[in-house]
């Protein structure tokens, strides 16, 4: 049985690993066919499609999660367009209001008045409708190389449509734009042809299916709130980019963006597995908290030490930009923030979910939002990209901290907290001198003191872990 659930997490993530050795690749080429002014406009078409998506779903995709296996096989088909009635609904209304706004709308997207654009971002929010439904129902299927396989073409194509589209129209944002949204109608169609089943016409008149209207409202509706809230705290760096800033400034933080995408990748990888690690754990024997106190110290200090390597390796990993992109090194360690102090977060916020508080998940990240929107406000009208990726991470050990200590109250694990808050100081330490110098040597010097430090810290527990990890991991 561990073999088989191995198999299928192996043949979900690889898409992921692959793609992001793809991302990178096309990261290069981007940066440098493109000057951060046009890659900032660009990543404007990107956040209106994220926002979209949140409200036209309007949590259906999370009603058809929950009831797909609770439907008979044979009428899921029907479930999936049952589902699909409401954000269709929406979307109609959605494109209207596209129209009848755009032009204050890509005014203040990409700072000129465009019908055109506002075609685009019409369609942009009907493919990403059908890409979230196409993609959820290969994967709900569990067909984990398929699923892979379209990650993988997704980069292969949006690459390819970059190049050729390049060719074509040269250094405008639209070609940027019109690349991603041909990559994204290119998959719904691979998508929706593999589960054809699913799409077919046929399924829109079996109206004998076990959930209804109202009860996919009702499940779904909830969600929107607290995705929206949790879209607005990782977004908002971008927007206030856009507000208080320039172009310039959010191509180059997007950009940066794209280079922690490999401890982003971490982020994603470990949360899909540990969750439902720790819930098997939990359910068999509650009461052995030292197996989420030495995971917790096994993740935290992994995570430091990606975070130290990242930091030293910056003005290298940088390099893969171009030219136009170098000031990005300087942006690059604060946003590391945001996939560490996450990443160790899901080992120690299981308290939460344990005891089935789902409200404070709402609350801490109304909190973290608000902390966010505070430091850009604060910096980055002075610090632009710079000012926006230190309010990033100041939120983000905010948002560590509130899951953290809300959980404890219902699940006390001895976690190593001391630890992590010095580690936390010696990293915003070390973050900041390097803003201060641009010495490769001191860089290295920085670097080295941060990991002989991290060693002391952690390396008794390390050492036991891997001496005993039959007996602490065994389960």
């Amino acid at each position: 049985m561990k073999d088989t659930l191995l198999q299928k997490f192996l043949k979900f993530s690889y898409g992921s690993w692959v793609g992001l050795f793809l991302g990178l690749l096309l990261t290069m080429i981007t940066t440098r066919l493109f000057p951060p002014e046009i890659l900032g406009k660009a990543s404007m078409f990107d956040l209106f499609i994220q926002v979209g998506i949140i409200l036209t779903m309007f949590g259906a995709d999370q009603a058809f999660v929950r009831f797909f296996y609770e439907e008979e096989e044979n009428k899921r088909g029907a479930l999936l367009f049952n589902v699909l009635k409401l954000p269709l609904l929406i979307t109609i209304i959605s494109v209207g209001l596209i129209f009848a706004l755009y032009v204050p709308l890509t005014k203040f997207l990409f700072d000129e008045q465009s019908l055109w654009l506002a075609v685009l971002l019409a369609l942009g929010v009907v493919a990403q409708l059908f890409f979230r439904f196409g993609q959820l129902v290969i994967r709900m299927q569990q067909k984990g190389n398929l699923y892979s396989l379209l990650q993988i073409f997704q980069k292969v194509f949006n690459l390819l449509f970059i190049v050729v589209l390049f060719y074509l129209n040269g250094t405008s944002f639209e070609t940027v734009i019109l690349a991603k949204l041909s990559t994204i109608l290119f998959i719904v169609v691979l998508s929706i042809y593999f589960g054809k089943n699913f799409w077919h016409l046929k399924n829109i008149n079996n109206r004998n299916v076990k959930h209804s209207q109202n009860e996919i409202f009702k499940y779904g509706a909830p969600f929107v709130l607290t995705i929206f809230i949790s879209w607005l705290f990782e977004a908002f760096d971008k927007i206030a980019l856009r507000q208080w800033s320039n172009f310039d400034e959010l191509g180059l933080y997007t950009a940066a963006m794209r280079l922690v995408a490999l401890v982003v990748i971490l982020k994603t990888t470990f949360s899909t597995f540990w969750t439902p690690v720790a819930y098997e754990k939990y359910e068999k024997n509650p009461e052995n908290r030292d197996f989420y106190k030495y995971i917790s110290i096994l993740v935290s200090f992994l995570m430091f030490l990606v975070a130290i390597i990242s930091i030293a390796a910056k003005d290298i990993i940088v390099i893969l930009l171009g030219e136009m992109y170098l000031r990005a090194a300087d942006i690059v360690p604060f946003l590391v923030f945001m996939p560490i102090f996450y990443t160790i977060s899901v080992t120690t916020v299981m308290g939460i979910n344990f005891y089935k508080k789902p409200r404070w998940h709402l609350i801490i990240a109304i909190i973290s939002c608000g902390v966010n929107i505070l430091g850009n406000w604060l910096l980055v009208p002075k610090y632009g990209a710079i000012g926006a990726s230190v309010a990033t991470a100041v939120s983000y050990v905010v948002f560590f901290s509130l899951r953290t200590f809300i959980s404890m109250r219902y699940y006390s694990v001895n976690y190593p907290l001391a630890r992590i808050y010095f580690m936390t100081i010696i990293l915003f330490t070390y973050t900041t001198l390097m803003l201060q110098y641009s010495s490769v040597l001191l860089n290295v010097v920085f670097a080295m003191i941060s990991i002989i430090i991290l060693c002391c810290l952690f390396s008794k527990e390390v050492f036991y872990i891997i001496k005993n990890r039959g007996e602490l991991l065994d389960f």
